[in-house]
């Protein structure tokens, strides 16, 4: 298994020297597509200030360390949105909590492939074995870490981002035609359906 996961990660092989530097996710952009009522607005604006203050404390704490680094920004961010959201939605429509999930699925810092709760379904649903859970969850990782070192090439410009995206995905659905059974692969198809291209979001 060793040997065939070593031939996988071959797809995406690609050199690159800079991290990404994270971004927040601005939540202005989301609130006129929620048709918030007043009191609801007044709600998620005092959550929405609550939480920027609460993780730029903890970042400028992190950089006075002189520990700041993109792992330890990630244990920062993510956890911190994952609670933010949880404390938006009984303020919300179940519509509208719909709308706000998939927006912070989308912008989530340094997330810019398919979410881990969808990779997750595709576990689930394509019912893999052992064995090919580990080659699938070996063959994303490798995904995405080709896709983030290959950040020089794409560096502020979507398009350029875009086509990386494409190739490495392309190259990602070969090995996992090796994976799946036929019947799996066509169901993944489906699946991956369920949310958009993630790379298009990267603005370098």
């Amino acid at each position: 298994m060793k040997k065939y996961l070593i031939i996988l990660l071959a797809f995406f092989a690609f050199s690159c020297s800079e991290q990404k530097k994270g971004r927040g996710i601005d939540f202005e952009k989301v609130k006129s597509s929620l048709g918030l009522s007043a009191d609801q607005l007044e709600k998620f604006d005092a959550i929405n200030a609550e939480f920027d203050a609460d993780r730029a404390a903890k970042i400028e704490a992190l950089k006075a360390s002189g520990k700041m680094s993109k792992a330890k920004y990630i244990k920062i961010v993510k956890p911190s949105y994952v609670a933010q959201e949880q404390k938006v939605k009984p303020i919300l429509t179940a519509t509208q909590f719909e709308v706000y999930h998939e927006y912070v699925k989308r912008y989530m810092p340094f997330q810019s492939d398919y979410s881990d709760e969808l990779k997750q379904e595709v576990i689930t649903e394509l019912s893999l074995d052992e064995q090919q859970a580990k080659m699938y969850n070996a063959v994303n990782e490798a995904f995405v870490k080709a896709y983030r070192d290959a950040h020089d090439y794409y560096h502020g410009n979507g398009e350029a981002a875009a086509e990386y995206w494409q190739q490495f995905d392309n190259n990602r659905k070969e090995a996992l035609q090796k994976v799946f059974t036929k019947e799996q692969y066509a169901q993944y198809l489906e699946l991956i359906k369920k949310e958009n291209y993630r790379g298009k979001n990267e603005k370098g």
